[in-house]
C-alpha cells in the first residue's frame, strides 16, 4: 500500500499548523484588544473570534493527532485514543464549519434588499440571534460527533509496533460504523452547510448585480460605501463556498467506506483537511477591513489612496 513519508507529512502538518495558528491567533487577539478599548463586539466580530478559536482548537488536534499517527503508533494504537480524536476533530471541523455558515446568513441577511417586513425584523434581531445561533451551531456540532466514540470500530485490528525509539511502522485499519449511518449523518450536517453557504452566495452575488445595474441606468458612480461592502460579502462568501466545497470533497474521500487510514489517498485528503483552517483564517483576514488593515500596519504597508472598501462590521 502507497503510504506519505513520515517525516514528510510531519513537516508538512507542523507547517499548516504554525501558520493556522498565527493566522487564527492574529485574528483573536485583534478583536480582543478592540473589545478591550470598547467593551463591545459587534454580531459580525463575534462570529469571526468563533470561527477563529475553533480553528485554533482544530489545527492544534490535527496535529497532534498526526504526531501520534506517524511518531507514536504504540500510543496511538489503542482503540480510546483513535475514537477520541475522531470525537474531538469532527466536532471542532463542524463547530468551524457551521459558525462560518452563521457568517454567510448574517452577510446574506444584512446584505440583500427584499422588502418585505419579515426580513426587516431578521436585520433587526440579528444582535440577538446571532449567539443563539453560534450555540446551536456548536451543539449541533458536538451532538454529530460523540457518536463516533461508541458507533465506531476498526475493521482490522492494529499491529503490534516493536517500538524502538524510532519511527515505527504505521498504522493501517478502516473505520466502520456499527448503524451503518454515522458516515451519511456526517455527509448530511455536511451537505447542509454547504448548501446554505451556496444559497447565500448566490443571494449576494445576485443583490451586488442587481445594485450594479440600477447604479448604471441612474449613471451613478461605482464607487460607492453600500457597492464595496458588497463586494466584499460576495468575495468573503464566494471564498468560503470553494474552500468548503474542497473541505467537502476530501470528507467524501475520508469517510468513503473504502479508504484505508494510512493510506496515501487519506494522508493527502487529511492533509488538506489540515489546512483548512489556515486558508479559513487567510480568507477571513482578507474580507475584513480591520483585520487587514491590522495586517498592513503590522508590515509597515500603506493603504492606497482613496481605499474606500467597506465590511459588513454593523
Amino acid at each position: 500500500m502507497a503510504e506519505l513519508n513520515p517525516p514528510v507529512a510531519v513537516t508538512l502538518h507542523v507547517l499548516l499548523a504554525l501558520l493556522g495558528l498565527l493566522g487564527n491567533t492574529f485574528i483573536f487577539l485583534v478583536h480582543f484588544l478592540d473589545w478591550l478599548k470598547t467593551r463591545e463586539l459587534n454580531p459580525c466580530d463575534f462570529i469571526i473570534n468563533c470561527i477563529s478559536l475553533s480553528n485554533i482548537f482544530l489545527q492544534g488536534t490535527v496535529l497532534f493527532n498526526e504526531i501520534c499517527f506517524f511518531l507514536f503508533t504504540v500510543f496511538y494504537s489503542q482503540d480510546w485514543v483513535v475514537k477520541s480524536m475522531v470525537v474531538i476533530m469532527s466536532s471542532l471541523a463542524f463547530c468551524s464549519l457551521w459558525s462560518s455558515t452563521v457568517l454567510c446568513f448574517y452577510y446574506c441577511v444584512k446584505i440583500i434588499n427584499v422588502n418585505g417586513a419579515c426580513i426587516h425584523k431578521l436585520k433587526a434581531k440579528l444582535p440577538v440571534l446571532v449567539p443563539w445561533m453560534i450555540t446551536f451551531s456548536v451543539g449541533m456540532s458536538w451532538a454529530a460527533g460523540l457518536p463516533s466514540y461508541w458507533d465506531l470500530y476498526r475493521e482490522s485490528p492494529c499491529p503490534t509496533a516493536n517500538y524502538t525509539g524510532n519511527i515505527t511502522s504505521l498504522i493501517s485499519f478502516k473505520f466502520k460504523s456499527k448503524c451503518v449511518c454515522l458516515f451519511h449523518m456526517y455527509m448530511l450536517v455536511s451537505g447542509a452547510a454547504f448548501l446554505i453557504i451556496s444559497f447565500t452566495a448566490g443571494a449576494i452575488i445576485y443583490s451586488l448585480c442587481k445594485h450594479m445595474i440600477r447604479m448604471r441606468r441612474n449613471n451613478e458612480g461605482s464607487g460607492s460605501g453600500k457597492i464595496n461592502s458588497h463586494l466584499s460579502a460576495a468575495k468573503t462568501v464566494t471564498s468560503l463556498l470553494l474552500l468548503y466545497l474542497f473541505f467537502y470533497g476530501a470528507l467524501n474521500i475520508i469517510f468513503n467506506d473504502t479508504t484505508e487510514v494510512g493510506s496515501l489517498i487519506f494522508s493527502l485528503c487529511f492533509l488538506a483537511v489540515s489546512g483548512f483552517p489556515t486558508l479559513n483564517s487567510i480568507v477571513l483576514i482578507t474580507g475584513n477591513r480591520k483585520l487587514i488593515n491590522t495586517c498592513k500596519k503590522i508590515f509597515g504597508i500603506r493603504s492606497a489612496a482613496g481605499n474606500t472598501e467597506v465590511t459588513v462590521t454593523y
